[in-house]
């Protein structure tokens, strides 16, 4: 035989002996950064009642006066009037209402900064439910703004929600400057800080979240996977699972390495909510790829591996060519690809077994460098 085809029959064979313990294990490490603070922007899980939390923690304008004023452009509809601001140094189109109203952004404001890192997993605080000041009530997911500019006004640590619901994409109340005594306005114009009129106080009111979601996210915190699953199932008994509530059972039952329950999950997912979130799509397709891949179940593993590719490609947008010219790399993807690799060589295809192991390596999967290495294989 060859000297070329032995050694590509022996990649083969110990490419497949490559367990996926690594693959299920990365997912622990997810929950306190990505997946907790993307996905909050639909509501969900526990929350914070105590309404001294939602205060600034410092606010400053730069005359370092103890009152300032910013001009408000009427824009002619439902009483809100458009101010120029910015969130952490990215100018977003926003409004402002008389009313008492905290910081809100709608779930496509929240996900773009998110995604861009404009907000960091730290800022995420909790998860709560809104009553309106019509009585009604609105889950929302609660983070802090480090930094908000509204004209010549600066505020530090402003608390904000995210509001599915909502149309505009970042709206501001009085409730958002009471840090620095509060908002009253004149005509065309608001004043801010060290106000003397006194303030309605008929504000949005924080309400206890569902006990279950809140045992989940305090067993997810503390990495106990299987009681977190048996509250997510109790929650889909109930009918109570959204978004992202939904995605975080689907992730938690790969991790457990139940198989079967994770293709359920993870399928169910998919046909609600695909294409709402591009990391949640990868991370959901990369749970049933693992899932395929333990049950030995290569075509369908492959095909979710490559979804998962697609979809983390999309989200960076960056191209399989881009990759093969190191000009990007993601540890995170790199897995992902090596798994693609381990099934093809289940599957018989070396030479697309050996592409991707190449295109791992190339990512910065560590385990993929380390076989190209061992096995001669040049990436």
């Amino acid at each position: 035989m060859p000297t070329v085809r032995l050694r590509l029959r022996r990649f083969a064979i110990l490419l497949c002996r490559q367990n996926n313990k690594a693959s299920t294990l990365r997912h622990v490490s997810i929950f306190m950064t990505t997946a907790i603070g993307i996905f909050i922007a639909l509501g969900s899980a526990s929350a914070q009642s105590d309404s001294s939390q939602l205060r600034s923690t410092f606010a400053q304008n730069p005359e370092g006066t103890l009152q300032t004023s910013i001009l408000l452009q009427d824009n002619g509809t439902d009483g809100h009037y458009i101010v120029n601001a910015s969130i952490n140094g990215v100018s977003v189109k926003t409004y402002y209402t008389s009313e008492n109203w905290f910081a809100s952004l709608s779930s496509t404001t929240y996900l773009f900064l998110y995604e861009n890192d404009y907000i960091a997993p730290a800022d995420v605080k909790g998860f709560a439910t809104l009553k309106m000041p019509d009585g009604s009530s609105e889950k929302a997911a609660s983070f802090v703004i480090k930094e908000l500019r509204i004209d010549n006004v600066i505020l530090k640590d402003v608390p904000a929600f995210v509001l599915k619901k909502q149309t505009v994409p970042f709206l501001i109340g009085n409730s958002t400057f009471d840090g620095i005594g509060g908002a009253v306005q004149e005509g065309s114009r608001l004043i801010i800080g060290e106000t003397t009129e006194e303030q309605n106080t008929e504000q949005a009111s924080l309400e206890p979240e569902d006990s279950l979601k809140d045992a989940a996210q305090k067993h997810l915190d503390a990495k106990e996977y299987a009681q977190a699953a048996s509250c997510f199932e109790a929650l889909s008994k109930a009918g109570a699972l959204n978004m992202f509530t939904s995605y975080e059972y689907s992730v938690v039952l790969n991790i457990l390495e139940r198989d079967d329950e994770t293709i359920a999950a993870s399928e169910q997912w998919l046909s609600e909510y695909e294409g709402k979130s591009l990391t949640m799509d990868y991370w959901v397709y990369d749970c049933l790829g693992d899932a395929y891949a333990r049950k030995k179940d290569v075509k369908p593993a492959i095909e979710k591996y490559q979804q998962a590719i697609s979809a983390y490609c999309k989200l960076f947008n960056t191209t399989e060519k881009a990759i093969r010219k190191s000009s990007f790399q993601d540890e995170t993807l790199g897995i992902t690809l090596f798994n693609l690799s381990r099934m093809y060589a289940s599957d018989g295809n070396v030479s697309k077994a050996e592409y991707y192991c190449s295109l791992a390596a190339k990512s910065g999967s560590q385990q993929a460098i380390s076989f190209c290495k061992q096995y001669k294989i040049k990436y």
